[in-house]
């Protein structure tokens, strides 16, 4: 009777193994068309992505509150024009990463001698997955409001010099952002309204649609005391433009300052840890030779 339990876990582990091999050969084309997607996304598993990317075409999902949630957070990282492929990839990521962790407990439950308390922290573990990966989106903007926020103070100086040594604004705005890591948040955003200028939206609506897309006080605050003092020449401008340089500066030095207190605080429990290891280290032989 045992034997034959155990011949029937092993079939059904294989038949596992066999249908989501099965569904990885279905599902192989479904990635095609998100590659780009995949990579800035930065997806893991991505041999996993076309299973993902299938499954959730095909399951009708229904969560008007929840989806309009994910797909703002969305927008705000990667834009409004794409937020459809990126939600697409988000929810393939959910799929990818639970099926993955499934897979594993599914076969360890299987092959291996298992009580309910596995099958009780294999859900919850599965629960907690899934909405982990949406808490990864909150990491990526906070991520990305402190860039544009490392990156603002020397921008705005950089565009300050320029404009004093005789570039009109829009000239030295272009210039900065040519010359500069377009692939860092700011400047990425600055492209892109450069690009809507140049196709031609308005230069108020286009600063003030950037502005709003960044979510940063200090950009708002920037967009707001150039669209003022634009038309009133370089003087005044500059002079502004300095002053926020300055604000933008300390802002920074903070956030420095900040980032500086968490990174000590995390440290605090591996400190911990390797104290408690020196003190076994230490005194187990001791405690050893007063037991003899």
């Amino acid at each position: 009777m045992g034997n034959t339990v155990f011949i029937l876990k092993q079939a059904a582990a294989l038949g596992v193994v066999i249908s989501l091999a099965g569904l990885m050969v279905i599902s192989r084309d479904n990635s095609f068309g998100y590659r780009a997607v995949l990579e800035e996304y930065r997806f893991k598993l991505p041999f996993l992505a076309s299973v993902g990317v299938y499954i959730y075409a095909r399951i009708p999902w229904n969560f008007d509150s929840y989806n309009r949630k994910i797909r703002a957070k969305i927008a705000d990282l990667y834009g409004q024009r794409r937020v459809d492929a990126f939600f697409t990839v988000h929810m393939a990521q959910k799929i990818a990463l639970v099926m993955a962790v499934a897979f594993v407990f599914i076969i360890v439950s299987l092959l291996g001698q298992v009580d309910r308390s596995f099958y009780f922290f294999a859900v919850l573990i599965i629960v907690l997955l899934y909405y982990q990966t949406d808490a990864q989106l909150d990491k990526k903007l906070k991520q990305k409001k402190r860039d544009i926020l490392i990156d603002l103070a020397g921008f705005i100086n950089t565009l300050a010099l320029m404009i004093n040594a005789g570039l009109p604004f829009s000239g030295a705005v272009r210039k900065v952002v040519m010359e500069s890591d377009r692939e860092r948040p700011l400047y990425k955003e600055l492209n892109l309204m450069l690009s809507e200028i140049s196709a031609g939206k308005s230069t108020v609506r286009a600063y003030e649609d950037m502005a709003f897309r960044c979510k940063v006080p200090e950009v708002t605050r920037f967009v707001s005391a150039v669209l003022q003092n634009l038309n009133r020449g370089n003087r005044d401008l500059v002079y502004v433009l300095r002053t926020l340089s300055q604000e933008a500066w300390d802002k920074r030095k903070d956030l420095a300052r900040k980032q500086g207190e968490e990174a000590s605080t995390k440290l605090v429990f591996p400190m911990v840890m390797v104290f408690v290891a020196i003190a076994i280290i230490v005194l187990a032989p001791a405690m050893q030779s007063m037991g003899r």
